[in-house]
């Protein structure tokens, strides 16, 4: 299991240094879990998608459908509001 070690680790691990934090290190399951579950490390996930900005075909052909979305409503504006009873002193 692939880890990123989120501290600095002192000594050695089979004969080499710990690597430094926010370096990933592959490691076997178990120990790489005891880590994880000591916030000493993070999961990092093997495979990883692309993300991409490109809205769907479906999504193009709805917006051209209902033509663009309204704008928000702009915010109401408020006066100052009614006096206190108290004229607006803390009663001190």
């Amino acid at each position: 299991m692939k880890i990123r070690m989120t501290v600095d680790q002192s000594g050695t691990r089979n004969g080499h240094p710990w690597p430094a934090r926010g370096t990933v290190i592959d490691l076997p399951d178990e120990e790489a879990l005891g880590y994880v579950r000591g916030a000493m490390a993070v999961p990092v996930a093997e495979h990883r998608r692309a993300e991409t900005a490109v809205p769907t075909a479906a999504a193009v052909e709805l917006r051209a459908e209902h033509g663009p979305e309204p704008e928000p409503p702009a915010p109401v504006k408020r006066g100052p509001g009614r006096p206190r009873k108290n004229g607006g002193t803390n009663g001190t």
